[in-house]
């Protein structure tokens, strides 16, 4: 049987709006007379079109009218969330509790969204009590009835109770692929599958999160929202293209706060910090409390030294969520990215004095005590963010790769304690140690600098467990690293006989102990890269690289 005039024009513009033709999904929504049965569909529809494009206030307006039309009161959740996207929570709060009261039919998103503005302005107590209340509509129900943005719903809310309950992301990861299933080839199962490839990312299992986003792109390339989620995985991944991608999204919705705030780490791991901050301010503009975004700005004045800046920034946070311990956990992040290991440190203590339960602040904490040489306290912190979250594979490969540091010498010396395999040990030490001692020396009379003793070098035979000690997964490229007073380095068996110059590494790190301790680690990294070079350069012929063609030619494109 052919579908009515009007159910056919709904699913094409429906069509129009899952492949990213948005101008044209909004123009044929607009269409559907409010006398319609296809009428609520299409207000949601239209208002999807919008958000998609950045055009919140005609949203919100549109949303708005909606709400006072007969079948209004099935509107009122998507007003609600148009509003939570720009900030307006109280107001969303009241449109999410007028969905429920009209019983809508998709009054359990607007049980779930209430519970999340709950959480979101720290009275989590409240909202675990809430989120909890979905396992019992799940197991009540046995998902049968349940819609896909009702799963969806019960998806998310055992996401967020996988805080104190690990396991119960097993649950959310069965009903995002309920809700996959039961709305195939609707808005509402995309929606669930790009929530679903958030939660692979959140829990650090890359490729699925890869694939789940080249799913949503393969059917709407222009989907800024997966455009951004793939540009995350790529950065997690440390893999390229990170950039262009959330430009895409950005060329797509130029308004997308939660996109310019992810242009804004990518900035500050450049160290273009005026540039960072205009792409927060920006974020800003369409969602004043946007708590991820207040973070990235309090992280902006205190990485440029702003403390007046950084203290008001850090109240407005606050102000949102008194228990915001991702703000801190931000902080934490993005100092150790421009290598201010102690202050990361810190900001993570702050984080888990702030939420006990926070097991990112615990790895952070953890992983920068560590990078300091504080060994058995790092090592404390990451078992227990460990235990809180067991899917994370950082911290997993960090511990495996402790537990192995009893096959190692310590060897001390008058500045230094060298930490080798103990096959190795023997053969290394003496060179390493009069190499070490030598480049001391130098750089202590050169920059008049003399770090806190003793300056820990951990020598690895395994490139992956180098890499692991430096990042956190393999893969890594570098052969050295400098974290201040820490140092870990390949051996010369972790690699094949080539153009790798173990002694010229090691003085080139060094240098970076010097330069980093003098100016507090507050050295641009372009500059401790060219000094350590010019070290390198300095201390014996054939050290160091030289220009190559390579680089001057990117040099000229710059």
């Amino acid at each position: 049987m052919a579908l009515p005039a009007s159910a056919q024009s709904v699913d094409d513009a429906t069509t129009l709006l899952r492949t990213g033709k948005y101008e044209q999904a909004a123009a044929a929504f607009t269409k559907v007379p409010p006398s319609d049965d296809e009428w609520v569909t299409a207000q949601r529809g239209l208002v999807r079109s919008l958000i998609a494009v950045g055009k919140y206030d005609e949203a919100e307006n549109t949303a708005r009218r909606a709400t006072s039309a007969p079948k209004g009161a099935q509107l009122w959740t998507m007003l609600g969330e148009v509003l939570h996207e720009r900030g307006k929570n109280a107001d969303a709060e009241q449109a999410f509790l007028r969905a429920r009261a009209a019983h809508a039919a998709d009054s359990l998103t607007a049980a779930l969204n209430v519970a999340i503005l709950h959480y979101e302005r720290g009275d989590r107590d409240r909202a675990m009590q809430e989120f909890d209340h979905f396992i019992d509509v799940y197991n009540g129900a046995g998902a049968a009835g349940l819609s896909a943005a009702d799963l969806k719903a019960v998806a998310i809310a055992c996401r967020y109770l996988g805080a104190t309950s690990p396991q119960l992301f097993k649950d959310a990861l069965k009903a995002f692929d309920r809700a996959v299933q039961e709305g195939s080839d609707t808005p509402e199962g995309d929606d669930a599958r790009l929530a679903l490839g958030e939660m692979f990312l959140e829990k650090y299992n890359s490729a699925d999160a890869q694939t789940t986003f080249d799913e949503l792109l393969g059917t709407n390339p222009n989907d800024p929202r997966a455009l951004l989620g793939e540009a995350r995985r790529r950065f997690f991944d440390g893999t390229s293209g990170a950039d262009s991608l959330v430009q895409r999204a950005l060329k797509v919705n130029p308004n997308y706060p939660e996109a310019h705030v992810f242009a804004a780490v990518l900035h500050l791991d450049l160290e273009e910090y005026a540039d960072a901050a205009r792409e927060v301010d920006r974020a800003l503009l369409v969602n004043p409390t946007l708590s991820e975004a207040l973070a990235v700005r309090a992280a902006v004045r205190y990485l440029v030294g702003d403390t007046t800046g950084f203290e008001t920034a850090k109240r407005q946070a606050l102000a949102v969520n008194p228990r915001d311990a991702e703000l801190y956990n931000t902080l934490a992040e993005l100092s150790a990215r421009v290598r201010q290991y102690k202050e990361a440190a810190d900001f993570a203590r702050q984080a888990v004095a702030l939420d006990a339960k926070s097991w990112r602040g615990f790895g952070l904490l953890g992983m920068n005590e560590l990078r300091l040489g504080q060994m058995p306290l790092g090592k404390k912190d990451l078992e227990t963010s460990f235990k809180g979250d067991p899917y994370n594979v950082w911290i997993k490969n960090t511990l495996d790769l402790l537990d192995t540091f009893k096959n190692y010498d310590e060897i001390k010396t008058d500045h230094f304690v060298f930490m080798i395999e103990k096959d190795e040990s023997a053969l290394l030490e003496p060179y390493v140690a009069e190499l070490a001692e030598a480049a001391y020396s130098r750089f202590a009379s050169t920059y008049k600098y003399t770090p806190p003793p003793p300056i820990r070098i951990e020598v690895y035979r395994s490139h992956a467990d180098f890499s692991v000690r430096t990042v956190g997964l393999a893969g890594l490229g570098a052969l050295g690293v400098s974290f201040g007073t820490t140092l870990a380095f390949d051996s010369p068996a972790a690699k094949d006989a080539g153009p790798f110059n173990w002694g010229s590494t090691v003085w080139h790190e060094l240098a970076h102990t010097f330069t980093l301790g003098s100016t507090g680690h507050r050295i641009p990294r372009w500059l401790s890269e060219g000094l350590s070079v010019y070290e390198e350069h300095r201390a014996r012929p054939g050290w160091g690289f030289d220009v190559t063609p390579g680089f001057l030619d990117a040099y000229r494109k710059r």
